[in-house]
């Protein structure tokens, strides 16, 4: 079985800020407009209130399978500070049987990757007027990549790729070259959702295939999770690099007149809390899920395959050590203004004393 018609998505997303403002974007690249990810067909089930803007770049050639392909290159920016960079490849021919052995070689090979990171790199320029707060050194990234199939050669449909196919498709999601035990095959196809006999959608956590001649809903779908994976991921370890500085700033012998320096943590760790909170609120409304259809299910499935709901666990975890940390600051400092005062009124006691002995 072959792929007769198809293409190859590989989306690399990177937090380049604390924010873009969409509309100077658009108003300073006129190439940049707005996807608000609605199915033709359908009423929408999946709405955006701030939808991305997309920005075509040049394209850029590739290696792949031992040919040199011309990738399509597109930027998607959001506005709590994410980019995607998306290199889409021709797929048409490819061997099913191969993919498997191929996507385990692209989700650990650095090619797609470099060709990414240098698209981005030459889009800086276009972001800057737009960008707040850009971040400093390295940028976080997550890839993802996503195998759409509008035809298979012997034709097939989604009942056969979940029946007969069943081992295969669940290897080429899962990267795995060797065959699969039937339960490990079930739980990696657990996220398939199906709409039509000639539709369907299989999630794993950086690869999924998306058999649909309208595919292009469910891209967006996957690169907003693969983007919210990110941003969490981005959250997790701030989190845990400023709870390292507290903890070694409570370490430290306590001074007699520190109390300004505990008030000026106790409101760095408010500001922290404020920027982490508006984030986590900008990724939860990046996108409204309206009732129980396809791309919500989608939505669904892949974020729990993603295990978006631990991450927020884990940093609503650290914000709350971030609180009791806040706490035991303001205490510090308390007890620091009462010491003060406590020797304040022994010196003007001492002083009075002394200015009568005088007199």
């Amino acid at each position: 079985m072959r792929i007769a018609a198809g293409r190859l998505f590989a989306l690399f997303s990177y937090d380049v800020a604390y924010e873009i403002d969409l509309g100077r974007l658009r108003t300073t690249s006129p190439a940049a407009a707005a996807n608000d990810g609605r199915r033709n067909h359908a009423p929408p089930r999946v709405q955006y209130p701030s939808p991305a803007a997309t920005l075509a770049l040049r394209s850029r050639p590739v290696a792949l399978a031992g040919r040199r392909i011309e990738a399509e290159v597109t930027l998607r920016a959001h506005e709590f500070g994410a980019v995607t960079i998306v290199l889409a490849l021709p797929f048409d021919g490819v061997d099913c049987t191969a993919l498997p052995a191929l996507m385990a070689h692209l989700t650990t090979d650095d090619t797609l990757a470099g060709a990414a990171r240098a698209a981005l790199d030459d889009a800086l320029a276009q972001l800057a007027p737009a960008v707040t707060r850009p971040a400093a050194g390295s940028y976080m990234v997550e890839d993802y990549y996503v195998i759409q199939v509008s035809r298979f050669d012997p034709g097939v449909d989604a009942p056969a790729l979940l029946g007969t196919h069943r081992d295969l498709l669940a290897r080429i999601v899962h990267c795995e070259p060797q065959p699969l035990s039937p339960s490990e095959g079930d739980e990696v196809l657990r996220t398939a959702v199906t709409y039509h006999p000639h539709d369907l959608v299989v999630t794993d956590w950086n690869v999924a295939l998306v058999f649909d001649e309208e595919w292009e809903d469910a891209l967006d779908v996957l690169e907003l999770l693969n983007v919210q994976l990110l941003e969490l991921r981005f959250l997790d370890a701030m989190l845990d690099h400023r709870i390292g500085e507290l903890y070694e700033h409570l370490s430290r012998p306590h001074r007699f007149f520190s109390f300004r320096r505990e008030v000026v943590r106790v409101r760095e760790l408010a500001e922290l809390r404020l920027d982490t909170a508006t984030l986590r609120e900008r990724l939860v409304n990046a996108v409204k899920l309206v009732g129980d259809l396809y791309l919500t299910k989608i939505y669904a499935r892949t974020a729990e395959r993603l295990h978006l709901g631990e991450w927020q666990r884990s940093i609503d975890g650290k914000l709350e050590l971030v609180q009791k940390i806040a706490d035991v600051l303001s205490s510090r400092a308390a007890t620091a203004r009462a010491e003060i005062l406590e020797v304040t009124i022994i010196l003007l006691i001492a002083l009075e004393i002394v200015l009568f002995f005088v007199r």
